[in-house]
Parts: structure tokens; sequence; C-alpha cells
């Protein structure tokens, strides 16, 4: 759960606008130390739609 509700909205945007020209991971968790990441973004090669 997050501690502020901005920061749940930020998060759920930015997964709706990203996922059309990639994927989009929220959150993610790096397994090579105990850290997680809000937000990963990898571009997709061809975007859906145009930005």
């Amino acid at each position: 759960m997050t501690r502020f509700i901005h920061d749940q909205f930020a998060k759920d945007y930015l997964e709706e606008l990203l996922s059309q020209l990639g994927e989009c991971q929220i959150p993610l968790e790096i397994r090579s130390e105990v850290r997680q990441v809000d937000v990963f973004f990898v571009p997709s090669t061809q975007p859906k739609t145009s930005p």
C-alpha cells in the first residue's frame, strides 16, 4: 500500500499511458537486492498507436 494517494494515482496513470507504447510493470521487484521499482517501462519496437 502506498503512503500517498497521489503516488498511486501517478503509477496508475503512467501504467495506462505507457501500456500503449510498450510493456509497463508496476511495481517491479528487483531480485539482486531488496529493492522495488515504482514504474518499469520497456518500449516496443513498433508502438500500437502513434505517440
